[in-house]
């Protein structure tokens, strides 16, 4: 059952939001397209830009787009101590984005999606919660993982703010005492038996993940696919989105279509071929290579299946 922190928790705002002046960031592309799963739509008051509220770490904070930055509102009952830092380092500012765009320019897949998407990010995340929600990605889609993840964190977290959703993600120890059968009956189905000996390595110390954030990237590839549940996909999203390695690369079916599409990969390539092909090509821009490849391909089969709304998103050169 969730329970409070000691400390008292209320809805009161002590303070001004901040402002993070990073850029403009897009909030939806990039903390509610599938790199992340415990943020939601939220509502400010003082603004009609797009807002978001979640929880980093033991923070509760409301992020809102404004011009060339984020506005961040704590809604915890705490002031703004820290949360600028922690905020700006969760949204991936160590990353080299204009390394990134001027190399990419031209690309004629990256290019489009550079200027039409520019707002996207790759998080930093915390190893744990990130190698967890990967681990229930497994044969999923986004909601159900959010679904999934947010039942296990409102469950077995502390409440750390007022909404309902105001939880801190559950250390492994947490999970491993709820065992299988608990972790079944909140509907991870098969994915149980891959999390709690997923937790039982991080909690006994056999598996240190902030230290694989100073390891190579092959080598802490191998240490995260030696857990059982993890092959090479679920590995690379963990490394890409909360260990540092932005050489890693994503391969699903909306990449494989990419990657034949715009770059020649042989139709027949697997997976593996195709990650290799792929770091090797864009390399300390893979993982960002990665995620406005995904955005743009997975926004236009949405258009071209659904149409309606989703033609809205997508960018001209893809003829919706």
């Amino acid at each position: 059952m969730t329970t409070r922190e000691d400390r008292p928790v209320t809805d009161t705002v002590l303070s001004e939001p901040v402002f993070l002046p990073i850029g403009y960031v897009d909030l939806q592309a990039t903390l509610d397209g599938g790199q992340a799963f415990r943020w939601w739509p939220g509502q400010n008051p003082d603004s009609s830009q797009p807002t978001y509220r979640g929880v980093v770490g033991r923070r509760v904070v409301e992020i809102t787009e404004a011009d060339d930055g984020l506005l961040a509102r704590p809604t915890d009952g705490r002031d703004e101590s820290g949360l600028a830092h922690s905020l700006t380092d969760y949204l991936g500012s160590r990353q080299d984005l204009e390394g990134f765009r001027k190399r990419f320019a031209d690309d004629p897949c990256l290019g489009p999606a550079l200027r039409g998407y520019s707002g996207l990010r790759v998080l930093r995340q915390d190893p744990w919660e990130c190698l967890f929600s990967f681990i229930c990605s497994s044969t999923s889609n986004i909601p159900r993982i959010k679904s999934n993840v947010g039942a296990v964190a409102e469950k077995l977290g502390y409440m750390v703010g007022p909404g309902p959703h105001d939880v801190s993600f559950p250390e492994p120890e947490a999970i491993t005492g709820a065992g299988e059968q608990f972790l079944r009956s909140l509907g991870l189905g098969f994915r149980a038996k891959y999390l709690v000996p997923a937790a039982e390595a991080v909690a006994s110390g056999e598996i240190a993940l902030n230290d694989l954030r100073e390891a190579p990237y092959p080598e802490a590839r191998n240490v995260l696919t030696g857990l059982l549940g993890v092959g090479e996909k679920v590995a690379d999203c963990v490394l890409a989105f909360s260990l540092d390695k932005p050489e890693s690369f994503i391969v699903d079916r909306h990449i494989l279509r990419a990657l034949r599409k715009w770059y020649g990969v042989p139709e027949k390539a697997s997976p593996t071929y195709a990650a290799h092909w792929a770091r090797d090509h864009f390399g300390e821009h893979a993982a960002l290579a990665n995620q406005y490849m995904f955005h743009r391909e997975r926004l236009a089969r949405r258009a071209a299946s659904w149409g309606g709304v989703h033609n809205e998103r997508t960018l001209p050169e893809d003829g919706c």
